[in-house]
Parts: structure tokens; sequence; C-alpha cells
């Protein structure tokens, strides 16, 4: 049996007008994440029923993105269209790894950057699909699984 791992966190940001989400400061703090580090994340376009109490899962996508300033992450132009987000909008986040700024220059940190570079910038992930397996980036982290029909998120070690 494999063990399963969680994503480092989970939090719901508010998109700005520039179409950034913060990663809050106790995260930041707490994983040593600073400015130009990278990291990998899931963004999810929910809906939340308020009557239920429910959030449910309405597309995801998987990128790596350089954090700026007050823990600022970029979400790309193409991916907020398809996802049609929009400034004030609420998406959830899942981080799922970090990278930081010194590992770049190491031979997996120049491939990490080249990756970044030529991927188109994020993926999306339909029900059921895993992050395609990539094994430049075995080290920095592992993959998660999200199953839609249990509404219930569980990680997949690597």
């Amino acid at each position: 049996m494999k063990e399963t791992k969680e994503p480092l966190a989970k939090f719901h940001a508010r998109l700005d007008k520039e179409g950034r989400v913060a990663i809050p400061k106790t995260i930041r703090e707490a994983l040593n994440i600073n400015k130009n580090d990278y990291v990998e994340v899931i963004v999810r376009k929910i809906e939340i029923d308020p009557e239920t109490a429910t959030i449910k899962v309405l597309k995801q996508g998987y990128l790596i993105t350089r954090v700026g300033t007050r823990g600022l992450i970029f979400l790309p132009a193409d991916l907020k269209k398809e996802f049609e987000l929009h400034e004030k909008d609420i998406v959830e986040v899942l981080l799922l790894g970090y990278h930081k700024f010194d590992e770049l220059v190491s031979e997996k940190g120049k491939q990490l950057l080249s990756k970044v570079q030529t991927s188109g910038k994020w993926l999306e992930i339909k029900p059921g699909e895993l992050i395609p397996e990539d094994k430049i980036m075995k080290h920095f982290t592992y993959i998660f699984q999200y199953r839609m029909s249990s509404q219930k998120p569980t990680g997949v070690a690597l």
C-alpha cells in the first residue's frame, strides 16, 4: 500500500484586478517561500452553495509559477479565459510543491525553468486524470489526484 500525502497547503483566494492570487503569509512563513521562488499549484474554479455549505469543483489546472511580492502568483491569461475567471472571483488553490530560487541554479533547476518556459504554462486536469508523469519533476514533488465523485482529495506519493 502506497503512503498518501495531502497537498502542502490548501486555501481559497480572491483574484485581484491583475489576475493574481496571494499565498497566505502564514503558509509562506511556515514553508519559507519567498519572492522569486517557484510553486507548483492546482488552481480550481469552484462554485460555493451557501445553502448546503458545499463546494463544487468546476475546472482545475496545474501550473508552475514564480512567487512575486507579498506572495502573489499570476494566473496565465489563457487559463483565466478558459476557466472564465474574473476579478474578485474566488478560487481554490492546492500548493503541491515549491522550489527555492537557489535550487534553480542546479541542473534540475534549469530543467524546471525550461519546462516552465516551454510547457504552455498550465495544464487542465479533467476528472479522473493525474498530472502527467515527468521524470525531471519526481525529485521535486508528488502528484495530486482528485476524485470528482467523492469530492475528497487524495495525494499519491511518487
